[in-house]
């Protein structure tokens, strides 16, 4: 539970800002009636909301007292706002990474619950030598410092990650040879051991993705003891888009996939 007693960052300004809305919502106030209160425009309170914005304690002590919120809950408010305040903890990678992609890395050791990937394999269960296959066309310099970054995520995903972690493969993951046939049986190999780090996986097979599982990779990350649920989603052009699973859309969705690997296994077996 380490980010849930001490959280990154990112993920206390992600939580911050979730319970700020929870706050506004309940008390059925808009965007433009609590920004024109605290003299802020609607777009940096939806940015405060949403997690895009590191608001300064003070401007949150404001908001808090506005919408008169218990003792208790004022003081993890204030917590995080001053948590919310630090730099990611990617922060010496930015030359290799966007702050999309740093926001994600710094969730996903103890938030990650599920994965969808459709195209090659989650980073977190990659080789070395796939990793370095699949970033060929980088220059040397720039593949060595991703590869170090890679690295270092996946050990703080093995000391960090709540267990288990889901990772729905679609057959095309496997089928696609990158590398080569040894570098691919280096890697479903490193598969075959995801169990004792805490990951199930499964496999989607073409045939089901194609009429159930349109779209892109896609993962699911649980923050604060389940207090909020992030959508990660991989748009076409390959960048992050980073959102409050708050309808829980997505994450019905990765359930009906997974289920639909799980009812395949089944027939073949059967």
């Amino acid at each position: 539970m380490v980010h849930d007693i001490q959280p990154s960052a990112t993920v206390a300004r992600l939580l911050l800002g979730h319970e700020l809305h929870q706050l506004r919502v309940e008390r059925r106030l808009t965007l433009q009636t609590v920004a024109s209160a605290h003299y802020l425009s609607v777009s940096k309170l939806s940015r405060i909301e949403t997690g895009r914005h590191r608001a300064a304690p003070a401007d949150i002590s404001r908001l808090i007292d506005f919408y008169d919120a218990p003792r208790a809950t004022r003081e993890r408010l204030l917590q995080w706002a001053v948590q919310a305040m630090g730099r990611s903890s990617y922060h010496s990678f930015a030359d290799v990474t966007d702050a999309a992609l740093r926001d994600y890395l710094d969730m996903e050791p103890s938030g990650l619950r599920a994965v969808y990937a459709p195209g090659v394999i989650p980073a977190v269960l990659r080789t070395r030598r796939y990793a370095g296959e699949v970033l060929a066309t980088a220059g040397e310099a720039e593949r060595e410092r991703r590869l170090w970054l890679l690295a270092l995520r996946q050990q703080r995903f093995a000391q960090l990650v709540h267990r288990p972690v889901r990772v729905l493969l679609a057959e095309s993951a496997l089928t696609c040879r990158i590398g080569g046939p040894e570098v691919m049986r280096e890697q479903e190999a490193r598969l075959r051991e995801a169990e004792s780090l805490g990951v199930e996986v499964a496999v989607l097979p073409s045939a089901v993705a194609a009429r159930v599982a349109p779209g892109g990779a896609f993962a699911l990350v649980v923050l604060g003891d389940a207090l909020l649920t992030m959508t990660v989603s991989e748009e076409p052009g390959g960048a992050l888009r980073i959102a409050p699973d708050r309808d829980g859309r997505t994450a019905g969705r990765f359930e009906s996939l997974w289920h639909a690997a799980a009812a395949d296994s089944a027939g073949v077996a059967a």
